[in-house]
């Protein structure tokens, strides 16, 4: 696997792409969500908490009260896609038996110092937890920041509410289907390329202006479906 392409030049090669396209003008109709893109609260530059509903565990299953760090974890288990927004999260599983949990797409983890990066889970995400145990998971997000900093094992980051933005909803159900895992591909640069395409379409609904439809369409179609 080819990892000499790393996620600084993923943030180069995303934000150019952004900047070209984020000039162009949104062909929304008065029938879409009423919504802006660039003005969701906690996302981009707008200020407040990301705004959605409570994440929430079966029974016997909760998160770790030690700090959940913007890093790789010290364990074979990833899950999720992308990688400007790393955190490393610990799951404790106190039931006898062993859980398989689904973490929802549109989860957000939110930075607790203001200079990086709030992250989204732009799919479904399900992890085994075995039984009595605590499991360590590097879960791998999208940015919904473009002009902060990348997740760092010096910042510490919370849990945030499962997104309720409109237009975020809309793009994570037309991702559903498609390949977003590193495991989805045989290369990485297919990876490469699919988590760049997902990573421009975020921040044009969180920092820019929206994506024309024509536009929106032949850039999903890009990404391969599972």
């Amino acid at each position: 696997m080819r990892q000499g392409k790393t996620f600084v030049l993923l943030t180069a090669a995303i934000f150019a792409a952004f900047t070209i396209i984020s000039c162009s003008k949104s062909d929304k109709k008065d029938d879409a969500p009423q919504e802006q893109p660039g003005k969701i609260p906690g996302m981009g530059e707008a200020g407040g908490e990301p705004q959605g509903t409570a994440l929430t565990f079966p029974a016997g299953v909760s998160i770790s009260g030690a700090p959940i760090k913007g890093e790789v974890c010290d364990t074979a288990y990833e899950a999720g896609s992308g990688g400007l927004v790393e955190v490393c999260v610990a799951f404790v599983n106190t039931n006898a038996t062993a859980v398989t949990y689904t973490i929802p797409a549109g989860l957000i983890v939110i930075s607790q110092n203001g200079d990086y990066q709030n992250g989204i889970l732009i799919q479904n995400t399900t992890i085994a937890l075995k039984a009595k145990s605590t499991t360590r998971v590097g879960i791998k997000l999208y940015c919904v920041n473009s002009g902060r900093h990348p997740s760092s094992g010096e910042i510490t980051y919370k849990i945030g509410p499962v997104t309720n933005s409109p237009l975020l909803r809309e793009l994570l159900d037309l991702l559903k289907n498609k390949k977003t895992a590193l495991k989805e591909y045989p290369n990485f640069d297919g990876y490469f390329d699919a988590v760049s395409t997902i990573q421009m379409l975020v921040w044009l609904i969180t920092d820019g202006q929206g994506l024309e439809r024509t536009t929106l369409n032949a850039h999903l179609a890009s990404i391969p479906n599972k």
